[in-house]
């Protein structure tokens, strides 16, 4: 699937709802806290997509469009992310997060499920473990506590 402006416009737009969100709820980078690592990393989400669009629009000057697949795949990968976050309370980062990494991978290779579904289990309980336990994240335990 090919690289769409309407992708560099969405994560713009998210990472200035989280740049904005922290600076004004939690001090920015004033003092480190809560909205230090946030306001810096959603800063630099914001310049390098601004940087990318820019790049992308001067380098392709034909008019884009869509085609049926490329409409259905974006459909599915937002349907994908409203139902993790959903869910992930009541399955748990664990299921969500592999249930989440299958499909996208299967959209993307729909050839390979058994390789999909082994990669997304083994990368969704290594993400686990390294934000659960080495970074002490409280991620979502679902009806598993």
């Amino acid at each position: 699937m090919r690289s769409l402006p309407l992708s560099q416009f969405i994560i713009g737009v998210f990472s200035l709802l989280i740049l904005l969100t922290s600076l004004s709820q939690y001090g920015g980078v004033s003092s480190y806290g809560a909205g230090f690592m946030p306001t810096i990393l959603s800063a630099l989400l914001l310049a390098f997509t601004l940087l990318d669009a820019v790049i992308q629009l001067k380098q392709r000057r034909e008019k884009w469009v869509l085609s049926g697949e490329e409409v259905r795949a974006l459909a599915l990968i937002i349907v994908a992310i409203g139902l993790f976050t959903a869910l992930i309370s009541y399955l748990g980062f664990l299921i969500c997060a592999a249930l989440l990494l299958f499909g996208l991978m299967s959209l993307r290779n729909p050839k390979k499920l058994l390789m999909n579904a082994v990669y997304a289990v083994v990368s969704s309980a290594v993400i686990y473990y390294v934000f659960g336990q080495v970074l002490m994240v409280a991620l979502p335990q679902g009806f598993w506590s």
